[in-house]
């Protein structure tokens, strides 16, 4: 049974079914705070993040599963993942259990697959 299903699953797996793609995080996104006010990132090629909220944090991006980690230097952590034909951010604060729920949770948008676009 197992030698007739074998060419199968070569097919399936050079085509790419059977493992995880993320798609592709680059460019400038429009997020939300917890209290619906907006702010900017942007996420760079090279895997480097930035946003224009507080100090402006910068941090670093991963592919994580078929989510997007990114990890800023203030301590906040964000993951990023299509949901239902568009994308959701969770955060948690510095110091909260990231196996607890989310300190936030709302909509993500890119506003641009080109994370030099100017803030709309």
């Amino acid at each position: 049974m197992l030698r007739g299903l074998a060419p199968l699953l070569l097919m399936l797996l050079a085509a790419g079914s059977l493992r995880a793609e993320v798609f592709d995080p680059v460019g400038l996104w429009r997020f939300r705070h917890t209290d619906g006010s907006v702010f900017y990132g942007r996420l760079y090629a090279d895997q480097r993040a930035t946003t224009d909220f507080g100090a402006n944090e910068s941090g670093i991006w991963r592919p994580e599963g078929d989510a997007v980690r990114i990890l800023y230097t203030d301590g906040w952590d964000d993951l990023l993942t299509m949901v239902d034909g568009g994308f959701a951010k969770r955060s948690w604060e510095p110091g909260a259990d990231r196996c607890g729920p989310p300190t936030n949770e709302n909509v993500a948008e890119r506003v641009s697959t080109d994370p030099a676009a100017p803030v709309p």
